[in-house]
């Protein structure tokens, strides 16, 4: 009699740390787990994190805010008082800092959808729950983010930084935010390391949990990159 053999246990950290150096054996084990822990953990750790290094993030989340007043300036609207300027740069480092709280799920509920639809154009058998999972899961390399720009933070002057792509690992920081088409910007904005690393790891989540070749399963997962491109251009069309 042939045994079957079951996918090893492990607890949400040993998920969390895996997932950055052995995801297909973290996406093997939770198939058929759910995310809502994990997604919790995940909303938790990038607000603490983002919290923690604000001090040293700030000089970006300031030069973005100042971006949209120039701008804005350019539109001809007028500019705020100083006082009151300098109250809702603040402000917006805050919102910016705290809105984790609602983006962060609702990408990664999107992000469950796209995934899952991918999947199913690329012969998948992925239903929404282990879409979302997959998502969950590969979502974790973002955490990164805020630290890759702090650690950027302590090595240039902050009268250089223009927005808040100079702190990113992409090809946005190389293009001039005050003259460069916002939608082209978007684009460029979702060529992001940490971003790229999070839809590298869809693709394997697909592979394992969809039970399909590499080759369908990155097919899966540049769709859904592309399905989370275009929304993110939302902001930027409206620019």
């Amino acid at each position: 009699m042939t045994e079957v053999a079951t996918p090893a246990s492990g607890s949400m950290l040993d998920d969390m740390l895996e997932i950055f150096v052995a995801p297909s054996k973290v996406f093997e084990r939770r198939r058929h787990s759910g995310y809502g822990m994990l997604l919790l953990t995940l909303v938790i750790l990038l607000v603490l994190i983002s919290v923690a290094t604000l001090s040293l993030t700030a000089p970006y989340w300031d030069a973005q805010f100042d971006l949209g007043m120039k701008l804005a300036a350019a539109k001809g609207q007028e500019m705020p008082a100083e006082a009151s300027g300098a109250m809702a740069r603040t402000a917006g480092r805050w919102f910016g800092v705290l809105g984790g709280l609602i983006y962060v799920p609702i990408m990664v509920w999107l992000g469950g959808l796209f995934v899952m639809l991918g999947s199913k154009i690329a012969g998948a058998n992925v239903n929404y729950k282990q879409g979302t999972l997959i998502f969950t899961l590969a979502f974790f390399p973002r955490l990164l983010a805020p630290i890759i720009m702090s650690v950027q933070s302590l090595m240039v002057s902050p009268e250089s930084i223009r927005s808040f792509s100079d702190g990113a690992l992409g090809p946005a920081r190389f293009f001039d935010p005050l003259t460069t088409n916002p939608i082209l910007l978007g684009v460029l904005g979702n060529f992001e390391l940490t971003n790229l690393w999070s839809f590298a790891l869809v693709a394997i989540g697909v592979r394992v949990i969809g039970a399909v070749s590499m080759g369908a399963a990155m097919f899966a997962a540049g769709l859904a990159f592309a399905f989370t491109l275009a929304l993110t251009l939302i902001p930027a069309a409206l620019m």
